[in-house]
């Protein structure tokens, strides 16, 4: 499986801001809300000055109304914006993950994947790619039919969500192909996200009308280097390193590193 990056794709685009990455965008906005409020008693003396009043005279100077409107603007600003950025997230969710699994979107992914790259270009952060990929699925989907393969997809992707850290991003690159971005790791940390993974997906086991339905998973694991052309060079060696693991027998791990080593099936 290979991700085209197309001319036309604005994969340069910024999904987050880094005021998000510290603050959930309702609060963002809710923020921005009480900011805006500190300006109502400024439009208030601006207004007084207009009608050739003097706003600090004893006449018409009152602290008390200048707190009150400062407080009761925050509160409806502040309401306000959370209701908004709650839509907005709501909305940007929607467009950045995938309908069946809840994890991130191809899309998206092609983004922080070139993201993550140029941070590591700029600052020297380590990052790696894992590739995941479900054994045998075609014949969960010819033995149960494809609402069984769709419930299994989407227990598999919980199971991984579960599993992943904050700075693991997780997203379906395929059909049963997920592809995950460890920010922050080198090669080693993202094979044992891998093994733990697979661990994971072991011992799970997916219900389907009165059925108990397994499924293994073959991971493929590369760290990404700063001389490297592009960031796809690191998503194709995991892929390669993942295809490895196919022809080793499925159900295991393999880094690239380690590709052309082991016995092919």
């Amino acid at each position: 499986m290979t991700l085209i990056r197309s001319a036309g794709d604005n994969s340069t685009a910024k999904i987050s801001n880094r005021s998000t990455r510290y603050l959930s965008l309702p609060f963002l906005r809710a923020g921005y809300g009480i900011l805006l409020a500190m300006g109502a008693p400024l439009g208030w003396i601006a207004l007084q000055y207009l009608v050739g009043r003097d706003p600090f005279s004893e006449a018409y100077f009152d602290p008390l109304l200048y707190f009150y409107m400062t407080v009761a603007t925050a509160v409806v600003f502040s309401i306000l914006g959370y209701v908004i950025g709650r839509r907005e997230s709501l909305i940007t969710d929607m467009a950045l993950t995938d309908g069946l699994t809840a994890l991130y979107n191809k899309r998206y992914y092609k983004t922080r994947l070139e993201q993550e790259f140029n941070r590591l270009q700029r600052h020297g952060t380590r990052m790696a790619v894992v590739q995941v990929d479900l054994d045998h699925f075609k014949l969960v989907n010819d033995t149960w039919g494809h609402q069984a393969g769709d419930e299994v997809l989407k227990n598999v992707a919980s199971v991984i969500m579960a599993n992943c850290r904050r700075n693991e991003i997780a997203a379906r690159v395929g059909g049963e192909e997920i592809s995950i971005i460890a920010s922050d790791s080198g090669l080693e940390e993202a094979e044992k996200l891998a093994n733990r993974l697979k661990a994971a997906l072991d011992k799970t086991t997916s219900s389907w009308q009165g059925e108990a339905i397994r499924v293994t998973a073959s991971f493929g694991v590369a760290e990404a280097h700063a001389e490297m052309e592009n960031a796809w060079v690191v998503f194709q060696q995991a892929d390669k390193a993942l295809y490895q693991a196919k022809q080793n027998g499925r159900d295991q791990v393999v880094c690239y590193r380690d590709v052309g080593i082991g016995r092919e099936v």
